[in-house]
């Protein structure tokens, strides 16, 4: 770690996990009239022409998050919500961060309203956060044990901290990795160093792309981000089965989570493609489909890890002879952090 070691807090501290601006809605809509609307992001990195080969499904996805309401475009979406605060039930009480969030990995094709990056994936919502964003790492701890036991194939953390969490968080998330877990988490919106936990090396760090393909001034940035993709602007569900404009790495996250999921269930259900065991194998995949922008600078690259997932004109056989070689080439571990 650069400099000083960040300060350690315990496991019953009570910290904002998501920065106030990111509790901040640009945009109420009570419905989206045009038809399902797929955003910019979706169009950005081609979402849709890989789904002739995956929607996700197949794949269940902890989202460690404020908890979750009813949306019609959320319907068979979830079934089961877990509550890991006091606060006694897995709903949303106000926040609205964790629909959101929802909404953006797996609203259903339905013709109407939104779609999700992987809309035949199917969520675990489990609220570790109060409706502000704030909570404890204890809640969090119990959260990663709920979607371990739950055998979660990914679980997605919109949220983080700058300080060092205790041991027992970095254990569960290496405990999850052994079991073939894919993490992913926020990057960050303080535009400084990457915040915990997607800091540690097991978890796959993400930061925020605005619509011009720069980098987000917000976003959080260093050697630990694994990439960026869009975050800034992003229409999902929100209360009363309306939808709402949000911007931050917590709308980048799920972003990337989804577009794990759809790798993920591609590698599983298709012959030819090497199963995605871990995160090392996931990062590799997510490395053969992107690209890196236009935008990045000398001396800029760290902070944009393997660079912009983009599925445009994929082909699948290039894919499989792709990830095939690399895998076989390159028998050892992979960097943790692909720079």
């Amino acid at each position: 770690m650069e400099g000083m070691e960040r300060e350690k807090v315990s496991l019953e501290d009570q910290l904002d996990f998501i920065p106030k601006e990111d509790l901040q809605v640009t945009h109420v809509m009570s419905a989206l009239t045009d038809g399902e609307k797929k955003d910019w992001g979706m169009m950005t990195c081609n979402i849709d022409k890989f789904w002739q080969y995956s929607k996700g499904e197949g794949i269940l996805i902890g989202v460690l998050d404020t908890g979750i309401v009813p949306h019609e475009d959320l319907e068979k979406v979830w079934g089961t919500m877990l509550d890991a605060t006091n606060e006694g039930t897995g709903l949303d009480n106000g926040s609205g961060h964790g629909i959101h969030v929802t909404g953006i990995i797996a609203a259903r094709e339905n013709g109407k309203g939104i779609v999700g990056v992987a809309p035949g994936c199917h969520i675990l919502p489990i609220k570790v956060l109060n409706s502000d964003g704030s909570g404890s790492y204890e809640s969090i701890a119990k959260g990663l044990r709920y979607a371990i036991d739950a055998n979660c194939d990914i679980i997605n953390m919109s949220l983080g901290a700058p300080s060092e969490p205790p041991r027992e968080i970095h254990n569960l998330i290496k405990e999850a990795v052994s079991k073939g877990i894919i993490i992913v988490a926020a990057a960050g919106n303080d535009s400084g160093k990457v915040n915990y936990p997607a800091h540690y090396d097991e978890v796959i760090a993400v930061a925020a792309l605005d619509k011009n393909g720069n980098l987000a001034h917000f976003s959080s940035r260093g050697q630990e981000v694994d990439g960026a993709v869009p975050g800034v602007d992003i229409y999902s569900t929100h209360f009363n089965n309306g939808y709402a404009k949000m911007s931050g790495t917590s709308q980048a996250s799920p972003f990337m989570a989804g577009i794990c999921a759809l790798l993920l269930s591609y590698s599983r259900k298709t012959a030819g493609v090497p199963l995605i065991k871990n995160y090392i194998d996931m990062m590799q995949a997510l490395k053969t489909v992107a690209e890196d922008s236009p935008f990045i600078t000398a001396g800029d690259i760290k902070n944009w890890g393997y660079g912009v997932p983009n599925f445009a004109n994929i082909n699948p056989d290039h894919y499989k002879t792709s990830v095939v070689t690399q895998i076989v080439e390159d028998p050892q571990p992979l960097p943790e952090k692909l720079i």
